[in-house]
């Protein structure tokens, strides 16, 4: 099943977030606006389909971008943004990107097409990454179409034109492949540098794991106020976290007990994924577009469970100075929401 275009943009929030805490969303409309580790990107997302009866080579895929589009891509690259063309094959798990010099100089007046292979996304499986090299006619130069897993799109947008230079694909599974760790959920809070090539052509990459502290009395307080049990299902088990409501990430981020709820494991997952929320008025949210998402993308079952606490109030401290703030419930909502 293909995904509706509309719903593309989950498929970059989840290749994202647990790539580093310094990720926003400034709009999640096509091209997304996203902050990562401090720089400003507009990515065009699409999903790879098949390029059409009219082409001979059945393992060809494309995805089709509007002259309008790049022209607003050009303008916010012009604007300082940092610019990414990005196709996910189906299911989400590996994409393909272009150099966004070879979209810039294409001179199709309605409809720009760039192509891929199918067969990239098996490669990915088996060796980490892909390349489809073509000729840029219109650069005069050699380009390459780049297949990764899409737990490496953070590492790829942070090194798009480095990545885009290498001239060997074994250069690059060998980068991905003897690197891997540093992509796995559990090695936010490093950064470095990696080298890649031979002789002079070398290509210096960088990463960046970002995680903000904690202060532990944040979460001494708000499990305290809550008697350690979730403000959901109200089970304790050892099992419950202090959740901040405005993300630490968040520049204005308050590490008080307002802006604090306590959630087990599973209610802090889908809480941070966006699907079942604390909003206001201490009621629960079940966010429909993320359902659709995860029905679409065959990750469905249990949703019906989860959709039945929508408007069901959640538990709040008996303490008053300790209970949510609203204004803060509303906030939460907007930003892992996107609104």
């Amino acid at each position: 099943m293909t995904l509706d275009n509309n719903l593309l943009y989950y498929f970059l929030r989840d290749s994202l977030r647990p790539y580093s805490e310094d990720f926003t969303v400034s709009d999640k409309r096509n091209p997304a606006v996203i902050s990562l580790n401090s720089h400003l990107y507009s990515v065009h997302i699409s999903y790879v389909h098949d390029s059409g009866n009219h082409r001979d080579n059945e393992d060809e895929v494309r995805i089709q971008i509007s002259r309008g589009l790049i022209d607003q891509q050009r303008e916010r690259y012009n604007a300082g943004q940092r610019i990414a063309f990005i196709g996910f094959f189906e299911g989400g798990k590996s994409f393909v990107a272009w150099d966004p010099r070879h979209v810039f100089s294409l001179q199709a007046r309605t409809v720009v097409s760039v192509y891929a292979r199918q067969s990239q996304e098996e490669r990915v499986e088996t060796q980490f990454a892909a390349v489809h090299q073509f000729n840029a006619r219109l650069l005069r130069e050699t380009s390459f179409a780049i297949a990764l897993p899409s737990n490496a799109l953070g590492f790829y947008l942070e090194n798009i034109a480095h990545f885009h230079r290498i001239r060997s694909e074994n250069h690059i599974q060998s980068l991905i492949r003897g690197h891997s760790e540093i992509l796995e959920d559990n090695t936010r809070g490093i950064s470095g540098d990696l080298e890649v090539g031979q002789g002079e052509e070398r290509e210096r990459f960088t990463f960046t794991r970002k995680a903000y502290p904690r202060d532990p009395r944040f979460k001494k307080y708000v499990l305290a106020a809550y008697n350690r049990a979730c403000c959901i299902c109200n089970r304790q088990l050892a099992i419950v976290q202090a959740a901040h409501i405005i993300p630490h990430s968040e520049p204005d981020c308050p590490n008080t007990v307002s802006n604090g709820l306590a959630l087990c494991i599973e209610h802090h997952r889908l809480y941070d994924d966006a699907l079942l929320l604390p909003g206001p008025g201490y009621e629960l949210v079940f966010n429909d577009e993320r359902a659709e998402y995860l029905r679409q993308t065959g990750q469905g079952r249990g949703l019906n469970e989860i959709a039945e606490n929508h408007g069901r109030k959640f538990h709040i401290p008996a303490q008053a100075n300790c209970r949510p703030s609203d204004n803060y419930l509303r906030r939460g909502l907007e930003i892992r929401m996107g609104i």
